[in-house]
This record gives C-alpha cells, structure tokens and sequence, in this order.
C-alpha cells in the first residue's frame, strides 16, 4: 500500500471529506478516492473516516492505497529531470495541505524554480548537487528561457509588445500589485507577450518573461486591463463565472536551456508542450 497525506488548511470551505481530497490530491483519480473510502483506508487524525463527513482544519488526512501517483515526465536523464506539473499542486508547501511536486519527487530530485499552485507546465529539477548549482545559477542570471500561453479578456492593442512596469506586495490586499513608478519598495518588470488568436473576446497569448517575480504574469496582464481566464485573484470573477471558467488558463509550455557546465549538453536545446486549453 501506498501513503498520501494531506494537512487539512483552516480555511478549508464548506465541503465533504472526499471532496477536499479531490483538490488535495490531484494526481488520485475519482474513483480511486472512492475506492480508499469504501475499504476503510483514509484516516483523519488516526481515526477512519466516511466519505461524507466534514473535514476538521488542521487534521491530517491519510489515504492508502495501491494507486501510485505520477508526475508526467517530459524528459529526464542523470542530471536533471523535466515534469509537466498538473494545475492544483503545489511546488511546495504553501499552507494548501495537499500533495506537493517536492513530496512527490522526494529522494529523487530537487525542483529549481516554481509555478504557482493553479499554474500548469514545464517545471525542471536537478537530480545531484552539481546539477542544482547551475540551475539555480542559470535561474539568476536568466541564462534559461520560459514561455507560457494563456487565455485572456478581451482584445490586446498592440497584438505584440513588451510592457514593463513595476511591481510590489501590497501587504493589505494580500497580493502584487503593478505601478507606473519605480519606488523603493517596486521592482522593475518586463512582459513579453504576442497575441496568437482572437476568438469571442478572448485572446490566446503567448507570453516570454524577461524578469522573473512573483505572480507577474497574472498582474501585470490584468494591470494592462487583460487578466488571465479563471483568475479569481487579479482577474475577473464575474467574466470567468459568465463563461464556465473554472481554473486559471496559464501554462508554462516552453523552457529553453543555456545552463553550461554540467549541463551544456543540453545548451539551446528548447522543450516545448502543448497547453491543456
């Protein structure tokens, strides 16, 4: 049997047991969560536990099971290893208490960079200490270069530009937020984006990120009026409910490599997939 646990959050909404597993735990499907439920092999707090029963914050949950949840690999070899992440796992512990690409891989590899939680795609990790050194390094000297897709509101004029802009935490939103003005809190942005198609008031965007902070893809497209489908932080809650939008529509989908040293064998090398929307 296999053990998943999961670290209920204390704000964990008005939902049953199996379904905050559903989210917690991504990479188990449906009907093997059931399957756990009706042989008695979830536990919360020590204790077994029905499928319909509310879930307690700050209980852990553990699931038994001989399903064996994989990340999707894109491309591995001894040094790094190259994951499509699914939308709904964290990184790493992020106070969600689900599974997480780090627990998964544990003993296995080290992730090097970070997508957020709803953010699918292409995520790299060093399998030794050397191979770490020089992602981390290619990471700082943006050596290395990723794109994404989105899905956005509205219609981009122009159709293709780099915006910049800067960015700081606004501590009483709780989020990022972009301005016009460097101060000394701001730091400088740039967002490369082209516009591949235009359909019923909604653009499919490819985005190159020439800095690298948190959450600028999000802000900085909903600060140039243009927020990504399904953002209910920076975007539009009332556009994404008109139009069904459940999750956010943004992808890493392209990672090119100029890493050197251990790893310039793979020097200009492009790794590409398809977004999942």
């Amino acid at each position: 049997m296999r053990l998943y646990t999961a670290r209920i959050p204390q704000q964990v909404g008005e939902k049953t047991l199996e379904g905050y597993l559903a989210h917690a735990m991504p990479l188990l499907p449906q009907f093997v969560i059931r399957d756990a439920f009706a042989h008695h092999d979830v536990k919360m707090d020590g204790k077994r536990v029905a499928a319909d029963q509310a879930p307690a914050p700050g209980a852990e949950v553990r699931v038994y099971t001989l399903w064996e949840a994989e990340l999707p690999v894109v491309y591995e070899d001894g040094n790094v290893l190259l994951i499509n992440k699914p939308a709904g796992i964290s990184c790493e512990d992020d106070g969600r208490g689900g599974m997480t690409v780090q627990s998964l891989l544990a003993g296995k590899a080290v992730i090097c960079h970070r997508l957020d939680n709803q953010t699918c795609g292409l995520l790299i990790a060093a399998r030794n200490a050397e191979t770490e050194a020089a992602l981390l390094q290619a990471f700082r000297d943006r050596t290395l270069t990723k794109r994404y897709e989105c899905l956005v509101k509205g219609v981009l004029r122009p159709a293709a530009q780099t915006a910049t802009a800067y960015i700081l935490r606004d501590e009483s939103l709780g989020r990022m937020r972009v301005v016009s003005h460097a101060s000394p809190e701001a730091r400088p942005i740039a967002t490369e984006y082209e516009t591949l198609e235009e359909s019923d008031g909604i653009s499919r965007l490819l985005v190159t990120l020439l800095t690298g902070r948190t959450h600028q893809i999000r802000a900085h497209l909903a600060a140039l009026q243009h927020p990504i489908l399904g953002d209910d932080v920076y975007g539009d809650r009332a556009f994404n409910q008109r139009r069904n939008v459940r999750r956010l529509m943004l992808c890493s989908t392209e990672l090119t490599l100029n890493a050197g040293g251990v790893l310039s064998y793979l020097d200009g090398r492009v790794f590409r997939i398809s977004a999942p929307f």
